[in-house]
C-alpha cells in the first residue's frame, strides 16, 4: 500500500509537472526550456561528457581520460571543471541521448524530472515524518513548485536539488528501524546531491550531519558506538565516492587564476532580508506585485500558502511542546528564580523586537532626549537576543521543559534548520533594503572552510530554506488533517490550488533568445542530431584535424551557440562559455575587438591560437558590419571554403 502510494503520488507530480510547464511537452524534442543561455551550456556539458562515456562503453578505454578535458577555451585543460559537471544528470538522461542523439529532448526530460523527484522526494520524507499521505503529498507540491525554483529554471544543477528529501527520508528510516537498506539508499542520494550541484555539496552536507545529530540526541544514542562506527564509515564512503569529481576543481584552482571569487561578487549574490518579499518576476501572480528589492538571485519569496502551512505547523508544535511541559510542571521555583525569568523574558522581548525591525527596516529608531535616532548596526542587538535565549533556557526550568516537549518528529530540526539556511543565504553582511546591518554567519564559512570562496552565489542557500519549508508546511496539512478530519481534506485541496497559482508563469517559455550587444539576436532554433547545420557536420567529419574559432568571439550570446555544436562535432574550439573564464579567452576577447581599426594585432592573436579553421555568422552582425569579419580574414590570405547561406567556413591553412 505504501509503495502504491508512492507510486501514485509521482503520477500525480508528472501530470502536473506537464500541465505547469504546458506547452514544453509538446516541443521537448526541439524547443529548450526556457532560455538559450545556462540551458544551452548544460547542454554542452552533457554532451561531452556523455559522449566520453559512450565511447568508453563502445571501446575506447582512453575516453575517460579526457572525461574532464572538455573541447572548449582551446587550449586549455579540465574546462569541464570550470562550471558544473553534472555527472549524475548526465548518466540520468545517458540511455536517452545514446538513443535519440537528441540533447535537447534529454535535456527537457531531465528537465521535467527535477519537479517530479523533488515532489516525491518530500513525499516519502513527509510521509515518515507525519505518517499521512495527503499532508506527505502537499508537501511535495511545496517542494517541487517552491516559488524560489521559477527564478532558477535556466540553472539545471540548481533545479537539481530532488536527492536532499531522499537523502533525509533514508537516513530517518535508519533511525526509525535500524536496517542497513535505507542507510545505503540515503548515502547513494547524497553522492548523488553532491555531484548534482557544487553549491548542495558545500551548502547541504552540513545540515546531513547536523540532522544525524539530532537524531542521535534525541535517541538519547550519545554512548551507543555501533551508531557512531556506522556513521563514520558511511561518511567516509561518502567521501570516497565524491573525491573523484572533486580532484579535477582542485587542480584547476592551484593555478590561482580560476576557482576564486571576489568578495564583491560574493556579496552582489546573496539574499537581502527584502528577497523574501520579492518573487519571481515570472510569477503570473505575484511577479510584479511581491518586488521587495529585486537584485540578481534575490527572489526568496516563499509563498504565501506555504508560509501559512509552515506557521500552521510550528503552531501545532509549540502547542503540543507546551502541553507536554504542563504534564511534567513541578510547581513554582524560588523567587530568585522566578524574578530572573520574569527579567529576562522583558529584556529578549526588547531585543527581539529590535532584531527583527533591524530585519525589516534596516534600522532601529530609539528615543533620545526627545528625538529618534536610527541605529543601523545590528550586530550587537542580534548577540545580545542570542545570549538572553541561551540564558533564558538555562534559567527557566519552564523554557527547558517546553524544548524537551517537542515532539519526536524532527519538527524542531527542520525549523531550526530553515532560519540557519535563511541567515546563509544573505552571506557574508546581512543587508536589509541594501542596506547592510552585521556581518552574517557565512563569512566565517569564506575564511575557514574551503571551497566556500570559490561559489558565487549565498543565495541558493534558499533551496535548502525551500525543502524545509515544505517540510514544515507537510506538519501544518498534518495538523489540520488532526483538528479537521473532513473539512481539511477540502482545504488542503483548495490550499494546493493556491500553491501552484503562485508559482504559475502562464505560457511556459521556451528557446528564449539573447540580445548580445552591438550584435543581432541569437537564432531560435536549435538543431540536433541529423538536423545539424552542414558546416557543423563538415567540421566534424572531415578527416584532417581541426581547430576552430567561430565569429563573434567574446559574446556571451553567440559564444553559447558555438559551444552547444562544439558537444555535437567535438573539435577544439577556441571559444567558450562557463562560469570562469580563462585568461587567454579574455586576452583573445580584447584582440578581436579591435577588428578592423587594428587588422594585424588580431590576426597575430589568431594564429597564436594554432587554430585551422574560422566560422563566420555574418548575420550575427548589424548590416553595416556584416562583411567586416570576412573581409578581414580575406585580406590576410585566409581561404573561404565552404559558405552556407550567411555562415562562411575558412581555412587557415
Amino acid at each position: 500500500m505504501t509503495r502504491r502510494a508512492a507510486v501514485l503520488a509521482a503520477a500525480i507530480y508528472t501530470a502536473i509537472t506537464i500541465g505547469m510547464t504546458w506547452p514544453l511537452a509538446l516541443v521537448a524534442d526541439k524547443e529548450i526550456a526556457w532560455d538559450l543561455g545556462d540551458p544551452v551550456f548544460n547542454s554542452w556539458v552533457l554532451l561531452w561528457t556523455g559522449g566520453q562515456v559512450l565511447a568508453f562503453l563502445g571501446g575506447d578505454f582512453s575516453a575517460l581520460g579526457r572525461y574532464w578535458h572538455g573541447n572548449i577555451f582551446y587550449p586549455e585543460r579540465l574546462t569541464v571543471a570550470y562550471s558544473e559537471h553534472i555527472a549524475p544528470q548526465m548518466l540520468q538522461g545517458l540511455p536517452i541521448l545514446a538513443a535519440t542523439d537528441n540533447i535537447v529532448l534529454t535535456y527537457n526530460l531531465l528537465f521535467l524530472s527535477t519537479f517530479v523527484l523533488s515532489g516525491l522526494g518530500a513525499f516519502l520524507l513527509v510521509r515518515e515524518l507525519t505518517r499521512s499521505p495527503l499532508a506527505a503529498f502537499v508537501a511535495g507540491l511545496a517542494f517541487a513548485f517552491a516559488p524560489y525554483r521559477l527564478a532558477q529554471m535556466s540553472h539545471l544543477q540548481v533545479l537539481s536539488a530532488q536527492w536532499m528529501p531522499f537523502v533525509l527520508y533514508g537516513f530517518r528510516r535508519y533511525f526509525e528501524t535500524g536496517r542497513r537498506a535505507p542507510l545505503i539508499g540515503g548515502a547513494a542520494a547524497l553522492v548523488a546531491q553532491n555531484l548534482s550541484c557544487g553549491y548542495y555539496l558545500l551548502f547541504f552536507g552540513p545540515f546531513v550531519g547536523l540532522y544525524a545529530v539530532y537524531e542521535i540526541a534525541s535517541r538519547r544514542l550519545w554512548g551507543d558506538w555501533r551508531v557512531w562506527r556506522t556513521w563514520i564509515v558511511t561518511a567516509a564512503v561518502v567521501g570516497v565516492c565524491t573525491w573523484p569529481f572533486l580532484s579535477p576543481y582542485l587542480e584547476v584552482r592551484e593555478g590561482g587564476e580560476i576557482g576564486v571569487r571576489d568578495a564583491g561578487e560574493i556579496a552582489m549574490f546573496a539574499a537581502d532580508t527584502h528577497a523574501f518579499a520579492t518573487a519571481p518576476g515570472w510569477s503570473r501572480l505575484w511577479g510584479e506585485r511581491m518586488t521587495g528589492l529585486v537584485r540578481p538571485e534575490g527572489e526568496a519569496f516563499p509563498g504565501l500558502v506555504i508560509v501559512a502551512l509552515a506557521l500552521v505547523g510550528l503552531g501545532w508544535g509549540l502547542r503540543t511542546a507546551i502541553s507536554r511541559a504542563r504534564e511534567t510542571h513541578g510547581g513554582p521555583g524560588p523567587p530568585w528564580r522566578e524574578f530572573a525569568t520574569g527579567v529576562l523574558v522583558v529584556l529578549w522581548l526588547a531585543h527581539l523586537y529590535g532584531a527583527i525591525s533591524f530585519l525589516v527596516t534596516g534600522e532601529l529608531a530609539v528615543p533620545i532626549d526627545g528625538a529618534w535616532a536610527a541605529y543601523r548596526q545590528a550586530s550587537g542587538t542580534f548577540m545580545r537576543t542570542l545570549a538572553l535565549s541561551l540564558a533564558l533556557v538555562a534559567v527557566s526550568p519552564w523554557t527547558r521543559r517546553v524544548l524537551r516537549g517537542a515532539p519526536r518528529s524532527a519538527l524542531g530540526y527542520f525549523a531550526g534548520a530553515a532560519v540557519l539556511a535563511a541567515l546563509l543565504a544573505m552571506g557574508p553582511s546581512i543587508s536589509a533594503a541594501g542596506q547592510p546591518i552585521s556581518p552574517g554567519p557565512y563569512a566565517w564559512l569564506v575564511s575557514f572552510v574551503p571551497g566556500f570562496d570559490g561559489v558565487r552565489v549565498p543565495a541558493r542557500y534558499l533551496m535548502l530554506v525551500a525543502l524545509f519549508l515544505a517540510v514544515l508546511a507537510g506538519y501544518g496539512a498534518a495538523a489540520l488533517l488532526r483538528w479537521w478530519p473532513r473539512a481539511a481534506v477540502v482545504a488542503l485541496a483548495v490550499l494546493s490550488c493556491g500553491l501552484l497559482t503562485e508559482w504559475w508563469p502562464g505560457r511556459f517559455p521556451t528557446n528564449v533568445r539573447l540580445a548580445a550587444e552591438g550584435l543581432e539576436v541569437t537564432p531560435r532554433t536549435l538543431y540536433t542530431g541529423d538536423r545539424l547545420p552542414p558546416l557543423y557536420k563538415v567540421i566534424r567529419d572531415g578527416a584532417e584535424p581541426v581547430v576552430l574559432v567561430e565569429f563573434p568571439f567574446g559574446a556571451p550570446a553567440w559564444d553559447l551557440q558555438s559551444v552547444f555544436y562544439a558537444g555535437y562535432h567535438r573539435r577544439p574550439l577556441v571559444n567558450g562559455y562557463s562560469g570562469f573564464f580563462p585568461e587567454s579567452w579574455q586576452t583573445l576577447t580584447y584582440a578581436f575587438s579591435l577588428i578592423p581599426t587594428d587588422s594585424d594585432a588580431p590576426w597575430r592573436a589568431l594564429v597564436d591560437t594554432r587554430a585551422t579553421h574560422v566560422l563566420v555568422h555574418e548575420a550575427a552582425y548589424p548590416a553595416s558590419r556584416q562583411h567586416q569579419v570576412t573581409d578581414w580574414l580575406r585580406t590576410h590570405g585566409a581561404i573561404e571554403v565552404l559558405s552556407d547561406g550567411t555562415d562562411k567556413l575558412f581555412t587557415l591553412r
